[in-house]
């Protein structure tokens, strides 16, 4: 196998394979061979009919195997080979045999960048007081809520309209504090970013934008819209969530490199009370959930997802929250 890598950006690769004629019809041999073993061919006893008969018979299936197995195990081979460090399927392309018998292909990949970070501990963040929750704060979401039939019949009654009040207010309480948290750590990111410059893997992005675009439209009433239209709307909110896609995917690489650096690992505990929460939440039991999850191959992503959030959790645990910002001439 010979293997030419072209840099396509920073970060992308275009690998162009030649696999040899010995190699490919070695392959093709033994495929011919497992499949000759069951081949069931009229005239002949399983396993004793001539190979061009067989060849005949199965030919899609043996080609279908050959490109799979070649593609697959050269592409695999390169990778270790020349110490690439691809985080993206490969896209194969211009598969094809040459008049000598060689298979041709192409990948692109894209590497994994390098993040280097001087100082995630000890960021300095203003402390967020949360808004303070008013009676009429309270008032106008009881306002709302009798604006629907039912929840105007449930509030006539006295105490369970204080009940409601009492929702009301621990509703929006909680909500003033998560907007509090949110902007601090808005301004942890804001910090941690700063200084620190690494380019993004394009296609990742665009996964990503992809992802949020369909979460979009699948919230979006599309019943009287035409395909054109349909795909307007859709190429314009790609455009519209691709900048925080790619502000995703670099805040990922940075709790990545900080987790590798901390050694935050995720043990069987963490596994379990995700789960839990997560069974809370649909309201389905912890068994049934787990079993999803195995069944979908999900659980490498779930074990991904807790070690970013711990981590993250852990720069907010180790950063340096100020009460108050002392101006000149203050004690």
């Amino acid at each position: 196998m010979k293997v030419e890598i072209i840099k396509k950006s920073e970060l992308g690769r275009e690998l162009n394979f030649i696999v040899e004629k010995e190699v490919v019809d070695e392959t093709k041999r033994k495929i011919l061979d497992e499949i000759k073993k069951d081949a069931e061919i009229d005239g002949f006893r399983k396993g004793k009919a001539p190979d061009d008969l067989i060849e005949k018979k199965y030919s899609s299936a043996i080609q279908e195997q050959l490109l799979r197995k070649l593609v697959t195990d050269s592409y695999i081979n390169a990778i270790k080979e020349n110490n690439l460090n691809s985080i993206v399927e490969p896209d194969i392309y211009d598969v094809k045999f040459d008049d000598n018998g060689n298979l041709l292909f192409k990948a692109y990949i894209e590497e994994k960048p390098d993040v280097k970070i001087e100082k995630y501990k000890e960021i300095p963040v203003k402390k967020v007081k949360p808004k303070e929750v008013t009676e009429k704060m309270v008032e106008d979401v009881l306002k709302e809520w009798e604006k629907t039939p039912e929840m105007k019949v449930a509030l006539i009654d006295m105490e369970k309209r204080k009940a409601w009040k009492e929702k009301a207010r621990e509703q929006l309480i909680a909500y003033s504090k998560a907007r509090a948290e949110m902007e601090e750590e808005k301004q942890l990111w804001d910090e941690l970013m700063k200084n620190i410059k690494f380019p993004v893997p394009e296609k990742l992005v665009n996964e990503r934008a992809i992802r949020y675009t369909e979460e979009q439209l699948k919230a979006m009433n599309l019943e009287n819209k035409s395909k054109e239209e349909v795909e307007k709307i859709a190429k314009e909110i790609f455009q519209k969530v691709k900048p925080m896609a790619e502000e995703d995917v670099k805040k990922y690489f940075i709790l990545e490199k900080i987790s590798e650096l901390e050694n935050i690992n995720v043990d069987e505990k963490d596994v379990e009370e995700r789960i839990e929460h997560i069974s809370r939440v649909i309201g389905q039991p912890y068994e049934k959930v787990k079993e999803q999850i195995e069944k979908n191959g999900e659980m490498e992503n779930l074990k991904e997802e807790i070690k970013i959030d711990k981590t993250f959790r852990f720069i907010k645990e180790n950063a340096n929250m100020i009460e108050r910002i002392i101006l000149p001439g203050e004690k």
